[in-house]
């Protein structure tokens, strides 16, 4: 086959490719076509695919993005194809969601499983290492969701569709805190308990140069118990 000479600077090639102009008019057939039926699909695969999506339904979403740009663009390619290859994705995601719900091992597979990045007021360094994250990422985590020291939560989860979820503790007690150093002054100090500055775990007896028992390191800090005043608000709540 003889290759086609292309002309640099060609403009009337670079707007609107090598296929005639009246071919404009069949692309927004073609978009019309196959997003009525993205839609119908979309719709059938169920409200999941509207909001917070696992790696399942990402799988779903990259599969139909790379379905429809051939039927949209290419012109000696069929809208039938695309529309079967559409409806076959959805069976497959019917399918393994069907399975997942009958079998742990599958929903574990398909799903991925929620992890745990913090426990008691201390992070878990090996779990955030894992998940690629450092610790001012989940302190911007945590601040969004109104906790001020680790003291405040019990569990942490990296979900497996990628939220955060926050589990508060009951009583609070003394721990690291997770806002910026210059905004130290607005919070009330535990001077009797030390913070280890890399993980969070907390000790009366810890000096400056001890090694920690949860991570080795040797940097400490005073523990911080909540925001000045929060305490005394919250008995005069009671009270009142």
């Amino acid at each position: 086959m003889k290759e086609e000479e292309i002309v640099p600077w060609d403009v009337k090639r670079i707007l609107l490719g090598q296929t005639p102009a009246a071919f404009l008019l069949e692309i927004l057939v073609r978009t019309v076509v196959v997003y009525l039926c993205l839609l119908v699909i979309v719709r059938l695969l169920g409200k999941r695919m509207s909001g917070q999506i696992t790696i399942l339904e990402m799988g779903v979403m990259l599969s139909l993005g790379a379905i429809v740009s051939v039927p949209f663009l290419a012109h000696d390619r069929g809208l039938v194809a695309g529309v079967l290859l559409l409806v076959a994705i959805m069976a497959l995601h019917h399918g393994l969601s069907w399975w997942s719900m009958r079998s742990p091992r599958v929903e574990l597979l398909s799903q991925g499983r929620a992890t745990v990045l913090a426990r008691d007021g201390v992070m878990l360094l090996d779990e955030l290492a894992g998940a690629a994250l450092s610790r001012e990422q989940l302190f911007a985590v945590l601040r969004g969701k109104g906790v001020e020291q680790l003291g405040q939560v019990t569990r942490v989860y990296l979900e497996a569709c990628g939220l955060f979820s926050v589990l508060r503790a009951p009583k609070p007690r003394p721990g690291l805190s997770v806002l910026r150093p210059i905004d130290r002054d607005l919070l009330e100090h535990d001077r009797s308990r030390m913070a280890c500055v890399t993980c969070g775990n907390t000790s009366e007896q810890a000096s400056r140069g001890a090694a920690c028992p949860r991570c080795g390191r040797r940097e400490w800090t005073t523990a911080v118990i909540g925001r000045k005043g929060a305490s005394a608000a919250g008995e005069k709540e009671k009270k009142g």
